[in-house]
C-alpha cells in the first residue's frame, strides 16, 4: 500500500514514534444528535505524557522541531494570521510584515509589469476588508522599497547577528554533545552492571562444579571486555565531540560573516531562499504608513531591536519634491552627479535602490526638465568650437586652458562635453606664456623656443 499524506503526518505528530507513551491527547464528546465530536487537545492537557519509554525512531527534540515545522508551514489562518511556508514571490517579507494601527498581520499581494515578466510586491492589512465586508483597507503599501531598505538592514547588521547566531549553534552544539555522552554514559552503566552481574554469578558457584564456573568464568570475562571496549568508545567519542564542537564553533564565527552577504547577494539564490535567511534573523516588522514615510520597527531574533524610516513608495511615480530637488540640482550638476547627489541625501527609487545615471535620465525626459547642457547655454556659456573662435585658439589650446585651469570650464554631461565661459578681460592671451621672463635653473626663459 503507497504512502499517504494523512498516515505521514500521523506519524510525524504521534509521541509514540518518539519513544514516549501519552494518553489524553484527543477528548470526545458527544451531540445531542448522537454525533461524535474528536476534539485534538494540546500537550499540556495530556493525561499522561512519560518519555523514553522505549526505543523510538527519533528523540523527543527532533520530535518537537518536526511539530514546530508543521505549525510555521501552515497557511495564515486565525486571529494571528502567521506566516506560512516560503514562496516564489519576491515579497521579501511575506507573512512578516505586521500592521501598525492594527496589529494584525499583513498580507502580500503582486502588481505585474511588462506583461508579468516582474512582479512587485504590496502590503494588505485586510482586517476591515474581511471583518466589516468594507472595500477599505487598513493600511496597503508598495514593498519594493520596504524589502530593500529591510535587506540593507540584514548586511549592516549581520555581524552582531553572526555572533549571536554562532552563539545559538554553540548552545545547540554543546546540548546534542551532552546528550549523546549521557546515552553513552548509560551504555557503559549497562555494561558494567551486566560485568558485576556475571561476578556475582560466578563467585556464588560451587567450586567443585567446574564446568558450570568455567562457564560462569567465560561470561564473565567477556562482559569485562565489552566493558573496557565501551568505555573506550565512550570516551574517544567524547573527546570528537569536543574537537568537532571546537571546530564548528570557529568555523561559525569565522565565515558566517562574511558567507552571508555573498549568498545574500548572488543572482542564483532564489527568493525563496532569501526569505528563509530572513525568517532566520527576523521576528517581525511592525509598520505604521505616514504621509512621507513608513516608520518600520524591526525585531530580531534573540530580542534585538531597531527602528527606522523607508520613503513612502509610490510606484513609478515620483514625488513632486523629488522632481523640484531633480530641477534644482541640474543647474549645477550632470545626470551622474545628480544620481550621487540624490544617493546621498538618503533618496532611493521606486525599487528602493540607489539612483544611477540612467534614472535620473529617465526621470528628467519623462518630466521634460533641461538638460544641464541647455541650462548653461542659456547661461551665456560657449561651446568648445564657439569658445575657441572667440578666443582665436585651437580648440586643443582651450581645452589645455581647461585642464590647467587658465579658463573655468563646465561639464555638459558625463561624455567629457565642455563648455567655456566668453571672453572677458581676465581671459588669457594667446602665446601670452612667450612673453615671460621668469628664469629657470638653466638661466634662460622659463619657455625655451
Amino acid at each position: 500500500m503507497p504512502l499517504q499524506h494523512n498516515a505521514v503526518l500521523k506519524v510525524l505528530r504521534n509521541p509514540r514514534y518518539a519513544g514516549a507513551f501519552c494518553f489524553g491527547r484527543t477528548h470526545r464528546t458527544k451531540h445531542p444528535d448522537g454525533s461524535l465530536h474528536i476534539e485534538t487537545l494540546p500537550q499540556e492537557q495530556w493525561l499522561f505524557l512519560v518519555r523514553e519509554v522505549h526505543a523510538g525512531y527519533l528523540n523527543w527534540q527532533e520530535y518537537e522541531a518536526n511539530l514546530a515545522q508543521l505549525r510555521a508551514n501552515r497557511q495564515a489562518h486565525g486571529e494571528d494570521r502567521r506566516h506560512g511556508p516560503p514562496r516564489e514571490g519576491p515579497a521579501l517579507l511575506q507573512g512578516l510584515v505586521i500592521c501598525g494601527r492594527c496589529g494584525n498581520r499583513m498580507t502580500v499581494g503582486y502588481h505585474e509589469v511588462k506583461g508579468g515578466k516582474r512582479l512587485y510586491p504590496e502590503y494588505r492589512c485586510q482586517k476591515e476588508h474581511v471583518e466589516e465586508g468594507d472595500d477599505k483597507c487598513c493600511q496597503r503599501l508598495l514593498g519594493a522599497g520596504l524589502d530593500a531598505a529591510i535587506a540593507e538592514l540584514l548586511l549592516v547588521r549581520v555581524t552582531p547577528l553572526s555572533i549571536e547566531t554562532s552563539m545559538q549553534i554553540h548552545e545547540e552544539l554543546q546540548a546534542q554533545v551532552q546528550e549523546a555522552g549521557r546515552l553513552r554514559a548509560q551504555q557503559v552503566e549497562r555494561a558494567r552492571y551486566a560485568a558485576e552481574l556475571a561476578q556475582r554469578r560466578f563467585l556464588r558457584v560451587d567450586p567443585e562444579n567446574r564446568l558450570v564456573a568455567d562457564v560462569l568464568e567465560a561470561d564473565w570475562n567477556t562482559r569485562l571486555r565489552e566493558l573496557a571496549e565501551v568505555q573506550q568508545e565512550a570516551e574517544r567519542q567524547q573527546e570528537a565531540d569536543q574537537r568537532k564542537l571546537s571546530a564548528l564553533e570557529q568555523q561559525a564565527i569565522a565565515e558566517l560573516a562574511d558567507d552571508f552577504p555573498r549568498v545574500w547577494n548572488d543572482p542564483r539564490t532564489s527568493d525563496r531562499d532569501r526569505k528563509r535567511m530572513a525568517r532566520l534573523l527576523l521576528e517581525d516588522v511592525t509598520v505604521l504608513k505616514q504621509e512621507e514615510v513608513i516608520v518600520v520597527h524591526v525585531r530580531f531574533k534573540g530580542g534585538a531591536q531597531q527602528t527606522i524610516t523607508v520613503p513612502l513608495s509610490r510606484g513609478r511615480r515620483s514625488t513632486p519634491e523629488l522632481i523640484a530637488l531633480i530641477d534644482q540640482l541640474l543647474d549645477d550638476y550632470t545626470d551622474a552627479e545628480v544620481a550621487e547627489q540624490l544617493t546621498q541625501r538618503g533618496w532611493r527609487t521606486y525599487e528602493g535602490k540607489p539612483f544611477t545615471a540612467a534614472r535620473v535620465l529617465s526621470l528628467r525626459r519623462y518630466q521634460q526638465l533641461k538638460t544641464h547642457g541647455t541650462r548653461l547655454a542659456e547661461r551665456g556659456l560657449l561651446s568648445a568650437e564657439e569658445a575657441a573662435s572667440a578666443y582665436g585658439v585651437c580648440r586643443e589650446t582651450l581645452m589645455a586652458w581647461g585642464r590647467a585651469g587658465l579658463l573655468p570650464m563646465y561639464w555638459v554631461n558625463d561624455q567629457g562635453t565642455a563648455v567655456f565661459p566668453p571672453p572677458d578681460e581676465h581671459a588669457p592671451v594667446k602665446h601670452a606664456h612667450k612673453y615671460q621672463t621668469t628664469r629657470s635653473s638653466c638661466g634662460r626663459s622659463a619657455v625655451c623656443n
